[in-house]
């Protein structure tokens, strides 16, 4: 079968070869699905250098989340073979290859009405997005919240999410366009996110929308000098969610602000949800089924062929995608 395959740590450009492997064979806790579609991430760029927090070693197959058919189970599963399902895969035969390993805990079965990619994005890109808000920061009707990276596939999400739940969105997106397309999502405001002068346009936008009183919840996967603003818009009681880094730049959140604020600083890292938690991404699972095929929220997913991955990681690399990729063998 073929696979990208990282045989030495480095930029995709240069790490990334497309080969022909044999099968992977599934250990325990997992099983080989045949692979429909996967999530095409930023996170996907560093773990081709090394630099993600899970380093599974060399050699290797990127591609976290999948959806695809069970071709085999490894001893332990109760899942059978020709099931449907979505999840995480294993890290060394991940999901940018006609076959991969996914963990078997992680697993939620996709009914046949879905596109693949759709499916796909439902189970990482939504979830993460369904938790961070509801989960972690009991996000309520009537609520401001500001959402940072907002044309991005997860800031997507919580646009609508959001949206559909009835509270007030402030989004930051880079340029009009982006910004216009959060505003086809629900977003209320927007503000430009490029440029020196971003942490201060949205501090105002959002206190000026507030009438000086800030945002009941911040909704974080960039960090750096936007993420660094959040806390300062933190009204009474405010919930701060931490999704990730993509700015590279990590902000902090010092404890005599959160005292003197009253505001709640969350983390969220999806994945341990879907390993230690279930009952948390199956209720979530349900209601993200719901609102999609009631219409209330969309995926935005654009799909591509394999040999396309290495233009797809530079365009992400390089902020140019709107909305979500997906790789279909």
């Amino acid at each position: 079968m073929r696979a990208w395959r990282v045989n030495e740590l480095g930029h995709p450009t240069t790490a990334l070869s497309l080969e022909d492997i044999p099968s992977p064979e599934p250990a325990a806790g997992e099983v080989r699905i045949r692979v429909e579609a996967t999530t095409v991430n930023f996170a996907d760029i560093l773990v081709c250098q090394g630099i993600y927090q899970d380093r599974p070693g060399v050699p290797l197959t990127p591609g976290t989340e999948s959806c695809g058919i069970i071709q085999a189970v490894g001893p332990g599963v109760d899942l059978a073979i020709g099931t449907r399902v979505a999840g995480m895969t294993n890290m060394k035969h991940g999901g940018f290859a006609e076959e991969a390993l996914v963990k078997a805990a992680t697993a939620l079965v996709m009914s046949d009405d879905l596109e693949a990619a759709d499916a796909t994005v439902l189970y990482s890109t939504f979830q993460t997005a369904h938790v961070g808000l509801f989960h972690r920061c009991n996000l309520e009707a009537g609520d401001w919240v500001v959402i940072l990276g907002a044309s991005s596939g997860v800031g997507a999400a919580a646009v609508q999410l959001a949206t559909a739940r009835g509270a007030r969105v402030i989004a930051t997106a880079g340029g009009e366009a982006k910004q216009a397309h959060c505003r086809t999502l629900g977003a209320e405001i927007t503000v430009d996110s490029t440029g020196d002068g971003a942490a201060d346009a949205l501090y105002e936008a959002a206190m000026q929308a507030t009438d000086g009183a800030g945002v009941n919840v911040a909704f974080d996967p960039v960090g750096g000098p936007l993420g660094d603003v959040t806390r300062r818009l933190m009204t009474f009681e405010g919930r701060l969610v931490v999704i990730g880094f993509t700015s590279g730049s990590i902000p902090s959140y010092p404890a005599n602000h959160v005292l003197v604020k009253n505001y709640t600083v969350h983390g969220m890292a999806w994945a341990e949800y879907a390993a230690r938690r279930r009952s948390v991404i199956e209720t979530a699972h349900v209601d993200l089924l719901d609102l999609f095929r009631q219409g209330r929220i969309r995926t935005d997913v654009d799909t591509i062929a394999l040999d396309a991955l290495p233009a797809a990681l530079a365009a992400l690399e390089a902020r140019t995608v709107t909305g979500r990729l997906a790789l279909v063998p």
